[in-house]
Order: structure tokens, then C-alpha cells, then sequence
């Protein structure tokens, strides 16, 4: 059966809540979360589509929230004394920026679109009207993102403790060798 012209001209937009809360279900932070909750943080959340080679925010500048990578590639880098470093590559499903949500200090990178991406962003704004609104929410939220802070956390202290050791081995290795 063939649909009439009209049908396929005038074609129904996706409902954009349900898109994001869908997205959301998939990512580390919402992960697991109600349908409910995840509907709840959808209608707070700012999409905004960036171009290849658009910075999405420098290093140093003041940072207010985390974003989601909705679609595309992001690239992150430090840098420092004239040297930069890519700290992470990061595609669908991925996060970064979410220290900002926390602290009101400036951007530890840059994150720089490496093809058109869609984000997502989630600020602190939001975040506290969640916590003073929906407070089961907002702490569901913040109980996560401290689990995935924590871990990082752990992986970044285990790397540096990994490569003290080695280090100092190698040192040994020269001064006894």
C-alpha cells in the first residue's frame, strides 16, 4: 500500500524528548535511570550541532556544565608550556566536561569538533533546579557522576602510579646496571 503525497511530504518529527531520553538510557551517566527521570533531564537538556574543526570550548575558559556526544567525534587536548598533548578522542555515547557541573574552576582542556557533531549539554543551572525540584533525581545524578569521577579517578592514580614504578626501575636498571 502506498502512502498518500501528503503522508510523505508532511512526514511527523521524531517527539525530541523522547529521542534524548532514549540517547541518555545509553550513556554512562543516565544509564539504568527511570524512563520517568530520564524524560525530566531531556526537557533540561541544550542540543546544538558544532562543525568539523569549531572549538567547542579552550582550555582556561570557564566551564558551567558537561556535555554528551550525540553524534560525531570530539577531540580533547591540554596544553602546556608550548606542548600539546590529545588527551582522548571521543565519539557517540561519550561525555567530557563534567567537573564544571562541581566546580566553578576554568576548563582543564580544549575540545575541539573533529567532524559535524551534535552535543548535548547539561549545566549547572539545571542540575541545581533538579536538586531543588526533583530532589531524587538530582541525587540519582550526582550519585552517578561521582561513581564514574571516582572511577576515573582511580584508573588516573593507578597510570601515574604505573608510571613512577617505571621510572624507577629503570633508574635502578642505569645505576646498577
Amino acid at each position: 500500500m502506498q502512502l498518500p503525497l501528503w503522508r510523505t511530504i508532511l512526514k511527523k518529527e521524531t517527539n525530541p524528548i523522547l529521542e534524548i531520553s532514549a540517547f541518555l538510557r545509553e550513556t554512562a551517566i543516565f544509564h539504568g535511570m527511570p524512563k520517568r527521570t530520564l524524560r525530566e533531564v531531556a526537557r533540561l537538556i541544550h542540543k546544538r550541532k558544532y562543525y568539523a574543526g569549531e572549538t567547542i570550548f579552550f582550555q582556561g575558559q570557564a566551564g558551567t556544565g558537561v556535555y554528551l556526544l550525540f553524534s560525531g567525534k570530539v577531540e580533547i587536548t591540554s596544553q602546556r608550556e608550548g606542548i600539546s598533548l590529545r588527551l582522548a578522542t571521543l565519539e557517540k555515547g561519550a561525555f567530557f566536561g563534567e567537573l564544571a557541573l562541581f566546580q566553578d574552576e576554568p576548563r582543564s582542556a580544549t575540545a575541539v569538533a573533529l567532524e559535524d557533531c551534535v552535543l548535548l549539554g547539561f549545566f549547572q543551572p539545571e542540575l541545581k533546579i533538579l536538586l531543588e525540584t526533583k530532589p531524587r533525581v538530582g541525587n540519582d545524578i550526582v550519585i552517578r557522576l561521582a561513581q564514574i569521577l571516582a572511577d576515573r579517578l582511580r584508573k588516573t592514580n593507578d597510570t601515574l602510579e604505573a608510571a613512577y614504578f617505571k621510572t624507577k626501575v629503570e633508574k635502578r636498571k642505569r645505576t646498577h646496571g
